[in-house]
């Protein structure tokens, strides 16, 4: 849902729309749809708000073919030399995921792996938060972090754990490696501490305010800016 969104999805692949709802009889955005023969139902706005359970849709709601997911094997197959690849663990929020995502496409980040059993869906209030992004960026998403964080040690990369610890470098002072594994989690819990045991290095952004933290989606942005 959104309108930033279903134009960046008919800005790239319209052919992944079904159908597209709005009560926006002469948006721009609605005839470009028709233009491009995509087929357009003009349904009140109740209605809208009815099947994605949200009125924040900005009067535009798409059903769209499932986009194709990698897998960690075939993806580490044609990794690039010079790569990073986001971890997302238990990322509940959707607002945060689809910033996330959003910050993923942004600063060209090759890949994000998240968990089907601990992070929020691809969600209508996920694409509208990623404006698009969640139709680009390549997505993983895996049962097992740990199991899929240990397959791309062996492909390569470094695993690069982002948390406040005694083993935790400061951001303006780490070189990241060529291949980077990147693993960003919600406030609270953190990361799960498989991930931070096996990782290679272990990162923070030094605050200097007196609120302690970012939220994940602030901090994976500044976390990839630097990376860049």
């Amino acid at each position: 849902m959104g309108k930033h969104s279903i134009e960046e999805t008919l800005k790239q692949n319209p052919k992944r729309f079904i159908e597209v709802h709005t009560y926006k009889k002469e948006d721009p955005l609605t005839l470009s749809l028709q233009e491009k023969g995509v087929r357009v139902h003009i349904s009140p706005k109740q209605k809208l708000t009815a099947i994605v359970q949200s009125d924040s849709h900005q009067g535009f709601i798409a059903k769209v073919q499932e986009r194709e997911f990698l897998s960690p094997k075939t993806f580490l197959q044609t990794a690039p030399e010079k790569s990073l690849v986001l971890m997302c663990d238990a990322i509940q929020d959707p607002q945060n995921f689809g910033a996330i995502l959003r910050a993923a496409e942004c600063f060209g980040v090759d890949a994000v792996i998240y968990s089907t059993n601990r992070n929020v869906a691809l969600t209508p209030v996920v694409s509208k938060a990623s404006v698009g992004a969640s139709e680009l960026v390549p997505l993983i998403p895996v049962s097992n972090l740990a199991d899929t964080m240990k397959k791309f040690q062996d492909g390569g990369y470094f695993a690069v754990a982002t948390e406040i610890s005694d083993k935790a470098q400061p951001l303006a002072t780490f070189e990241f490696p060529e291949q980077t594994l990147l693993i960003v989690s919600a406030e609270g819990a953190g990361i799960q501490s498989l991930l931070s045991k096996k990782a290679d290095f272990h990162l923070y952004i030094p605050m200097r305010g007196s609120i302690d933290s970012l939220n994940v989606s602030q901090a994976t942005a500044v976390f990839l800016s630097h990376w860049r």
